[in-house]
């Protein structure tokens, strides 16, 4: 089966639905219902939070993986091809099986309408059930009381952070914010909170829902990268550049929680060797120093600007920045601001939230910018206008990311970077 195929059917499930997004439970509980796919047959963990859930998914399956059993992962978006949101025993899964998903997801619903994201989330159950998968991590797409993964009642869940990110559909404070995000928990059942400054609501809306909570800086703790397990026990977590210890030390603790214990040898190479695209990925292009980030809100862009000033450079920094107009554009702008030389803004074409380059530039304090009218091609402009040594920073979102990680890929010397992998380097960086 050929790769257009599948893009004909993505293509279609862009515009089969009216609304982009749709939250609710009711029409994928239905459809879900006809295919066999809401009664257990592996256990689940589903991951929520407004920054740090692609973290804790890749530190749960590193972890699992080194159990018994395959492991299924279910994480959106994308950076560089659909495949990467339906994993497999750390295998995206291939158009065939994507497609074959999607016939009889369309055959089961009928007259009901599913929304792009409801339609990928079945088809993710429907895989990991076809594969007969010992564990499988949801990642919630928005939110998480309606959240489409939500249909599944899990066997544990991790809410990472809680931030003000998606005002328009679950409110306009952290309080309120936090009582969606805690609607993924159930009754008797573990629920990991990373965060240690959580909104007054969370607790006691997870304490209503009757689920065992496991707080940081309560039940279990971390400090200098110790993790302080339930039971007092102290495991030495490693912590791969460009991801929180927090978000690895939650990985942990819900696993303990659901009675996987490894020991604490394994556990440390299975963390050590997480890897995780376009999170402060950072790698040596064609001598240039680039970090590709999808940072997208201002808790995501202040965390990349502490690693930067980590690792400070003295030579010109060039930004490239596209991100949704529903964000906090002038305070990331802002944060990041002052590391920045050189602005560099493509649009987003054909995404309705996307905001507009000239939009961007007018929140610039500096005026050494450039607008596109296009997003192709912009590295090897990169390329031409920077120095050897120059820093490239790319982030704003997952589109913007995963469209530089390809061009990046395609102007490389040598062999294939494979930075979609998760690789931090091409050429050793110095």
């Amino acid at each position: 089966m050929t790769e257009s195929v599948l893009a004909k059917w993505l293509a279609h499930l862009e515009v089969q639905h009216p609304k982009t997004i749709d939250l609710g439970l009711e029409r994928t509980r239905e459809v879900a219902d006809r295919l066999g796919l809401l009664a257990p047959h592996c256990k689940t963990i589903t991951v929520a939070g407004t920054n740090g859930k692609g973290t804790c998914v890749a530190a749960l399956d590193a972890l699992l993986r080194a159990q018994p059993g395959a492991v299924g992962l279910y994480t959106s978006p994308h950076l560089l091809r659909y495949n990467e949101r339906i994993v497999i025993n750390g295998e995206p899964a291939g158009d065939d099986d994507i497609v074959a998903a999607f016939r009889a997801i369309e055959v089961a619903r009928s007259d009901i309408s599913l929304s792009y994201f409801e339609f990928s989330t079945l088809a993710a159950l429907w895989l990991f059930r076809r594969a007969g998968v010992a564990w499988q991590i949801l990642e919630v797409g928005l939110g998480g009381r309606l959240d489409a993964v939500n249909i599944i009642d899990a066997d544990g869940c991790v809410i990472t952070s809680i931030g003000l990110d998606h005002i328009e559909w679950l409110g306009d404070t952290r309080e309120l914010i936090a009582i969606e995000k805690a609607g993924v928990a159930r009754n008797g059942r573990p629920v990991i909170i990373a965060e240690s400054e959580q909104p007054e609501t969370l607790r006691p809306t997870l304490e209503a829902i009757g689920a065992d909570v496991f707080c940081i800086n309560s039940e279990w703790r971390l400090t200098n990268n110790i993790l302080t397990m339930p039971d007092g026990r102290v495991v030495t977590l490693p912590v791969p550049m460009g991801l929180q210890p927090q978000n690895l030390g939650a990985a942990v603790v819900a696993l303990h929680s659901l009675g996987v214990d490894d020991p604490h040898k394994t556990t440390r190479q299975s963390l050590n060797s997480v890897r995780l695209a376009g999170r402060q990925q950072r790698f040596c292009w064609r001598a240039r120093d680039v970090w590709c980030d999808v940072a997208h809100n201002l808790e995501s862009v202040s965390a990349l600007v502490v690693a930067l000033e980590a690792a400070p450079s003295k030579t010109p920094c060039h930004a490239v920045f596209a991100g949704m107009s529903d964000k906090p554009l002038h305070a990331m702008i802002t944060a990041i601001g002052p590391l920045v030389d050189h602005w560099h803004l493509p649009p987003l074409t054909g995404i309705s939230r996307a905001a507009s380059p000239s939009s961007v530039e007018a929140l610039l304090e500096k005026s050494n910018s450039r607008c596109y009218e296009s997003i192709d091609g912009l590295a090897q402009y990169l390329l031409e206008i920077t120095e050897v040594d120059d820093r490239i920073v790319v982030f704003g979102s997952f589109v913007t990311v995963g469209a530089l990680l390809a061009q990046f890929n395609e102007h490389s010397l040598g062999a294939n970077p494979q930075l979609s992998a998760g690789a931090e380097v091409n050429e050793s960086y110095k």
